[in-house]
């Protein structure tokens, strides 16, 4: 697919002039495209034009217990796919300073959407996530589905789950982690509330649909999800206060999901 076909299919899919779209994205799901990755990334600012917001996740989980390198607002690369990359190379591009779980936005209002992302938790209230659902945003699912859905940890921390402050490291209720000053000087910085494991996340996409919060459109070849974020993070409030560990993945070796299940049990919500 070129450029133009591109937008066609995202116009087909629903997506409209002027929103403030979430887009997680699977370069490899739309198989060939003229130009790779950065034609995903001009094909869906055609179709949101001037007035839109165009969001992906930088992240980098530049975490000192990981031993990844402290973060770099300009040259730090994205972790989570090429169409991200993409997105954070571009000339109008605005990259948020966090340094486990930076976003990039090309849009009028990008400076305002990604500021102080530093001073709120990764994907919490103030966060740049945050931000885009008070807009009125919308989540493209690019053929990929709900396990890399960020907004879900940020539904996490909307419906007050107790677990939510329970990080990787024993003994403490927050990670460490470094970046790189306007000096080039390393600084470390405490991150509460980091976003945990995403592998149970699918677990949610029967229940979105039947409430008409997900809906499943195809761009091109590859199988996409759409979902307004507000309907998400109400749905998810109820569906969490139902089911508290929903979200929480059954894999024993995870390093995550079962302390926080057992915290859980101890921490009940309400």
């Amino acid at each position: 697919m070129n450029r133009g076909q591109l937008a066609t299919e995202f116009r087909r899919a629903g997506i409209e002039p002027g929103e403030h779209l979430i887009v997680h994205s699977s370069l490899k799901s739309l198989g060939q495209v003229d130009g790779g990755a950065p034609t995903v990334v001009e094909a869906l600012l055609d179709v949101l034009g001037p007035r839109g917001h165009l969001l992906m996740p930088t992240f980098t989980y530049s975490l000192t217990m990981w031993s990844r390198e402290p973060f770099d607002r300009i040259a730090s690369k994205s972790r989570v796919g090429a169409v991200t990359e993409a997105l954070r190379l571009h000339p109008r591009a605005v990259r948020s300073f966090h340094p486990t779980h930076s976003v990039a936005v090309v849009g009028p209002e990008a400076e305002e959407i990604v500021r102080n992302h530093l001073h709120a938790t990764p994907i919490g209230e103030g966060s740049p996530f945050a931000r885009m659902c008070e807009r009125g945003g919308r989540i493209l699912m690019l053929g990929t589905r709900q396990d890399t859905n960020s907004t879900l940890h940020y539904c996490e921390v909307a419906a007050a789950l107790p677990y939510v402050r329970l990080p990787f490291t024993d003994g403490q209720d927050y990670e460490v982690a470094w970046f790189l000053n306007e000096l080039g000087q390393i600084e470390y910085t405490q991150i509460f509330e980091v976003p945990g494991c995403s592998r149970g996340f699918r677990v949610v996409e029967e229940p979105l649909r039947r409430r008409g919060v997900l809906r499943d459109v195809n761009i091109g070849p590859a199988a996409s999800q759409l979902l307004e974020c507000q309907a998400l993070v109400h749905a998810m409030r109820d569906l969490l206060a139902e089911q508290p560990g929903m979200l929480l993945c059954q894999t024993e070796s995870c390093l995550i999901c079962p302390k926080r299940r057992a915290f859980m049990e101890t921490h009940p919500m309400g």
